[in-house]
């Protein structure tokens, strides 16, 4: 018979340990997806994308981080998109952009002998370890390239 207060500290632990592990990054890697493929040339461009598509459900774009006296700026690597495409949210510890880079196929009979171009959701989780003005947040969108601007908070 378990011991009152035991599940309570029990749940309280689980609760801790989500909280922490909310806005972390998890990168997973599956291998042998399709057991019939066993060399690349057997193997399509679209067989090929089909097994990274269950392997990484949502792709990361490149980012860079650079820091101001007076803000952080997070430009993120996303040509092909427009403003409307990102959803952009703030944490207490993490910015999390999001979003659908859809598919654009080629009219016309072809093939594709490479597919190299990342299609599809995406997340970017950059960690914030520091106190920024919510109410001043800037982001655009120029040439291929987002940019996010987190003023820091005065101290």
């Amino acid at each position: 018979m378990p011991v009152p207060g035991k599940r309570q500290l029990y749940i309280k632990i689980i609760i801790e340990a989500i909280k922490f592990m909310r806005y972390r990054r998890f990168s997973y890697r599956y291998t042998g997806v399709f057991s019939g493929i066993t060399s690349p040339s057997q193997s399509t461009v679209w067989e090929g994308q089909l097994q990274a598509s269950f392997a990484y459900p949502q792709w990361q774009p490149a980012a860079d981080l650079y820091e101001t006296p007076t803000a952080l700026i997070v430009k993120v690597e996303v040509a092909g998109m427009v403003e409307e495409d990102f959803e952009i949210s703030l944490y207490e510890n993490a910015l999390v952009i999001q979003g659908v880079r859809p598919w654009e196929s080629f009219e016309g009979e072809g093939l594709y002998h490479a597919v190299n171009i990342h299609y599809g959701a995406f997340r970017l989780e950059v960690p914030i370890q520091q106190r920024i003005e919510r109410d001043r947040i800037q982001a655009r969108y120029d040439r291929g390239f987002l940019y996010v601007i987190l003023p820091k908070a005065e101290v």
